[in-house]
């Protein structure tokens, strides 16, 4: 395997941000390059609940890019049911 991984450095041991698909005990070779990039609030409480299992990592997924028809197709079938202020409204005055 050869690439660029994002890593944190954490009480002292260097943890991807994503699996790897590596066999135990393989051995690496890095290049340390540090990114400056901050936390932010929302990655840390991520980082947190994916720690303590309560969430499990999402693998990044391919995806074609809608075409100009179905977005419009989507469009049409959410604009059916009419703004959702109105929904909300009529639901308050059911209650």
């Amino acid at each position: 395997m050869s690439g660029n991984i994002a890593v944190i450095y954490e009480n002292g041991v260097l943890r991807p941000l994503r699996p790897l698909n590596l066999p135990e005990h393989t051995r690496l070779r890095i290049q340390i390059v540090e990114t400056g990039e901050a936390l932010t609030e929302a990655e840390k409480a991520a980082r947190i609940l994916l720690r303590a299992g309560l969430i499990q990592p999402q693998d990044a997924t391919e995806q074609e890019p809608i075409s100009e028809a179905e977005r419009g197709q989507a469009a049409d079938a959410y604009g059916e049911a009419g703004p959702l202020s109105s929904w909300i409204v009529a639901e308050r005055d059911d209650t």
